[in-house]
């Protein structure tokens, strides 16, 4: 029999497009709300929550129908910070199309885009993911009010391929603790039942931080709506390295063991919210767990570039309640060139007006004040510095009622020590500092504290002892009262230091381009009230001996002072000129002479001279020529204190450095 050819093509033309026209208008004429009533309801009595759609539910024909839902929520546990868990952008259920032929409805392939879900804890440590189905008869229609038993093993289609698009998780841990942000770009997760291993796939990043990439198996779909994932093995890229995860996490508690290397060490920081340095390439092993009630971190390894440590953390909660931290690091070597520190958040250019030099951080910091911590920091050597820096010491031991900073170190042949201790009882606390330093360098000592002093190639001896009122570091420096001894050897003044001072003492001074040398520098300052007036001030140069004084005003933030040379030769002598400097954060140094205040500090009778005592002093061995005479300059020069600046009362009672914004004048809106 001959086959018609044409004719089969011109009916199948003809039928194919009446056929899909048929179906086309048949899902678009067809009721979805009882399948999306009754998904609504199948989701209420598995979970407890109420599922709700912005978009009445829709059908989508192609080569896999779907279904599709925008503007879906899923409601969050009674205590949530939000009343939603889950907000969807959209929802697409495509279909199984063998299914379909059969008369039945299985989802083989869920879709979600624009998700936002949170996860967080109570006070209680229980997660909202925690869900359990209502009691049975507790529906909204009269006739399910049979009976207040609980649904036992409720039932729900299961979806094998679940695939998430731009979404973002927050996990929220709760007692002031900020939350962890993941954006999702992509990610897939499958199971061939909620009991069995869900295997994860997905590329995550958080703001502002680097993406990490990750697959293997993370539990199960039942696990982690119990709080118990179980077992977990993930592998992936991060940062450029590898990371690996692999433990579990069940009814015994909790063993994870993390490796990971790459080539920089900083890109942990913000997924922690600690700022860390960058650094590397850097190799880590670490290991967390649950001990009975306790948390443990573990860090038997951390490798960054040529700097090496171990450490570790405890974490529990006492009798009362108050969660306790201990924290120990030992560190064999830390190599200061090869890290570098976190980058600084963006600065608001409306706020640089008020930005302050001196710290204003409070002494018991948010997560500290909530508990108690004590953490102990050992170094063994560290590198990249001028001198050697080794024997160092760190401890730090916080509470409601007591908190002490201490540090020490052996730094080229001398050393150095710093102890903060606040004590918050009264209204505003008191704080105490003591900081001493014995032939310590400078550049190195400024490098340390993050300061730029710009004096090379010179030792100091310090000995800072101040104590003042107020719970932070700037209000205690407004009120502090004490005194700040140092005497300075051999070293050098940058150019750029003296940029401002009077062309004719920059003449007087000499140098080079590489900076002013001095034989030695001393002086005293005396606190009292938040100003550290420097009564006792001696300079000494290869061309000039210098003395003077002034203050320094932590609360504005300025200082002013006025200085009088005396030239080693004749050449010198006319332009030995006094002279008053003034300047502060943010403002330029500026400066000019003032001959007329040699005859207002030299006294009446033989006038002693400046070099001459300086180069007397200066033959005994062992001794800082200039802060052994910085107490005799009273006597040689007796009218020198009386000329010393002082702030003036405006300056004393501001609060705010004068560039401040000014306050808006009260009146009418």
């Amino acid at each position: 029999m001959r086959i018609r050819w044409r004719l089969m093509i011109w009916t199948a033309a003809i039928v194919v497009p009446v056929l899909a026209g048929g179906v086309l208008i048949w899902s678009k004429t067809r009721d979805l709300s009882r399948y999306q009533n009754r998904l609504e309801e199948q989701v209420r009595r598995v979970t407890g929550r109420q599922l709700t759609a912005r978009v009445p539910l829709k059908v989508h024909l192609s080569r896999e129908p779907a279904l599709i839902a925008e503007g879906v929520t899923l409601s969050n546990a009674p205590w949530g910070s939000r009343p939603e868990l889950a907000r969807v952008r959209k929802i697409t259920m495509y279909l199984d199309p063998f299914s379909l032929f059969l008369g039945e409805s299985k989802v083989s392939r869920l879709v979600l885009e624009g998700a936002d879900i949170l996860v967080e804890h109570n006070e209680a440590g229980d997660a909202n993911l925690e869900m359990l189905p209502p009691p049975d008869g507790s529906g909204p229609r009269a006739a399910d009010n049979k009976s207040l038993r609980v649904v036992s093993n409720p039932a729900f289609p299961w979806i094998s391929n679940i695939e998430v698009r731009d979404s973002v998780l927050t996990v929220a841990e709760g007692g002031g603790k900020p939350p962890v942000v993941l954006e999702i770009s992509s990610g897939t997760l499958k199971s061939s039942a909620p009991g069995q291993p869900l295997q994860i796939e997905g590329h995550f990043n958080a703001p502002q931080a680097a993406r990490f990439d990750l697959k293997g198996a993370a539990g199960s779909f039942d696990g982690w709506m119990r709080g118990l994932p179980g077992n977990i093995d993930l592998q992936g890229d991060f940062g450029g390295g590898k990371i690996a995860l692999k433990g579990s996490v069940g009814v015994k508690g909790t063993s994870i063991q993390i490796t990971a290397d790459g080539p920089d060490f900083g890109v942990y920081g913000p997924y922690i919210h600690v700022p860390l340095p960058s650094g590397g390439p850097y190799s880590l092993s670490a290991k967390a767990a649950t001990l009975r009630s306790n948390f443990k971190v573990e860090v038997p390894t951390l490798k960054i570039g040529n700097s090496e440590l171990t450490g570790e953390a405890l974490f529990r909660t006492d009798r009362q309640g108050v969660p306790n931290v201990a924290v120990n690091i030992d560190a064999t070597r830390i190599d200061a060139a090869g890290l570098k520190a976190p980058p600084a958040p963006p600065v608001d250019p409306a706020s640089t007006a008020s930005k302050r030099f001196l710290p204003s951080t409070p002494f018991q910091a948010n997560w500290l004040g909530r508990g108690n911590v004590q953490v102990s920091a050992r170094v063994a050597e560290v590198t990249g510095f001028s001198g050697k820096i080794s024997n160092g010491s760190v401890t730090l031991v916080s509470s409601p009622t007591r908190y002490a900073f201490r540090a020490a170190a052996s730094i080229g042949a001398g050393s150095a020590g710093f102890d903060l201790v606040y004590d918050p009882a009264g209204r505003n606390g008191q704080a105490t500092l003591t900081a001493t330093a014995s032939r310590v360098s400078l550049e190195d000592l400024s490098g340390l504290l993050g300061l730029d002093t710009g004096l090379k190639d010179a030792v100091a001896d310090i000995d800072l002892r101040l104590r003042g009122g107020g719970r932070s570091t700037e209000s205690a420096l407004n009120v502090a009262s004490g005194s700040v001894d140092f005497a300075i050897a051999k070293g050098s003044w940058p150019r750029d230091g003296l940029a401002g001072w009077p062309v004719e003492t920059q003449r007087l001074l000499g140098g080079n381009d590489s900076g002013i040398p001095f034989n030695c520098i001393g002086g005293r300052f005396e606190v009292s009230g938040g100003v550290a007036n420097l009564r006792r001030l001696v300079i000494d140069t290869p061309r000039a001996t210098i003395v003077g004084g002034g203050y320094v005003h932590p609360r504005s933030e300025s200082w002013e002072m006025m200085l009088a040379p005396e030239a080693r030769d004749a050449q010198g002598a006319a332009l030995s000129s006094p002279l008053r400097l003034k300047g502060g954060t943010g403002k330029p140094t500026t400066g000019a002479l003032d001959a007329g205040l040699s005859k207002l500090i030299i006294g009446a009778g033989t006038v002693p001279s400046l070099t001459g005592t300086l180069n007397t002093i200066a033959r005994q061995p062992n001794v800082n020529a200039c802060a052994t005479m910085a107490p005799r300059v009273e006597g040689m020069r007796p009218g020198l204190r009386a000329q010393l600046p002082t702030p003036s009362s405006d300056v004393r009672g501001s609060r705010r450095p004068a560039t401040a914004t000014p306050p808006k004048p009260q009146g009418g809106r």
